[in-house]
């Protein structure tokens, strides 16, 4: 069982799971799991009154900023990879952010405007963003991750959990509307990853700042989890921002048997530091 502490808290990831093995389709695609518990460690954001998605609070020394997937809100061109498998080029150009914050049994939804905004973080080669907020989450429950909250890359665990929030990226043309949209946010919902698997050479397990594990939740590969984009990837302490899905074909070492499976790519949280640190601020 794997345990991390968040603002002197300690949490057992494991914990979140429900007790029987309830599990729920989103878009009859794939299969998830309910979380047990709220951790709120994570929250549902909306950007551009378009795309769903998900997103964490930061805190560095007394600012603390919602960090999320760039490609969520700004374009991104991101082939740094080896293959295929997670290039990926994006034009979304959508300003705005909206901050679903679980307020007892309703949700409080605060917007920020990224012009209006100074000292928002961006890389030229990471596909992520911070963006500073006015907003304390630590009043809602929430409790911000920290720098030294993270899980540098040769100490990941064998086992990670992907918190995040199911929803329809993009919606069919329905107007779009905070109260109602509060309405329809469920729990937070989880994907239990293992990093321990043998792959072949078409999907590497390293891609510089990018991670990949198998969802142990699906035997042969989904085309898309819906929602995720930008939840912390969790083990012990904050491991990885989720990033993408791609197919994997892993083998078993005693047949050489190859099978088709979902693989979770993420940047390795350790990325965040250089993130915070980049002189690229807007």
């Amino acid at each position: 069982m794997g345990f991390f502490v968040i603002g002197n808290r300690l949490r057992s990831s494991r914990l979140y799971y429900p007790d029987s093995d309830s599990t729920v389709k989103c878009n009859e695609q794939n299969t998830m799991i309910p979380a047990k518990t709220d951790p709120q460690v994570s929250c549902p954001i909306v950007c551009g009154e378009c795309i769903r998605a998900t997103g964490f609070f930061l805190k560095d020394h007394s600012q603390t900023f919602l960090v999320t997937a760039r490609h969520n809100l700004l374009p991104v061109k991101a082939a740094e990879t080896d293959g295929d498998q997670l290039s990926y080029h994006t034009r979304n150009l959508l300003p705005t952010v909206d901050i679903y914050l679980r307020n007892g049994a309703a949700f409080t939804v605060k917007r920020v405007t990224l012009s209006e905004k100074e000292g928002v973080l961006i890389g030229t080669d990471i596909d992520l963003i911070g963006v500073p907020i006015d907003i304390d989450p630590e009043t809602y429950g929430y409790i911000p991750w920290s720098l030294t909250d993270i899980t540098p890359p040769d100490a990941t665990p064998t086992t990670l959990d992907v918190i995040g929030y199911p929803s329809q990226a993009f919606p069919d043309g329905t107007e779009y509307n905070t109260e109602t949209h509060a309405e329809e946010i469920t729990d937070p919902y989880v994907l239990n990853l293992s990093t321990d698997f043998q792959t072949d050479s078409r999907a590497p397990t390293q891609t510089g700042f990018l991670d990949i594990s198998i969802d142990t939740g699906q035997k042969q590969h989904h085309p898309d989890y819906e929602g995720y984009s930008g939840c912390p990837v969790v083990g012990d302490g904050l491991v990885g921002i989720y990033c993408t899905n791609c197919l994997v074909t892993t083998v078993n070492t005693d047949t050489d048997e190859q099978t088709e499976r979902t693989g979770i790519a993420y940047w390795h949280a350790d990325t965040l530091k250089r993130l915070f640190n980049t002189k690229h601020r807007s």
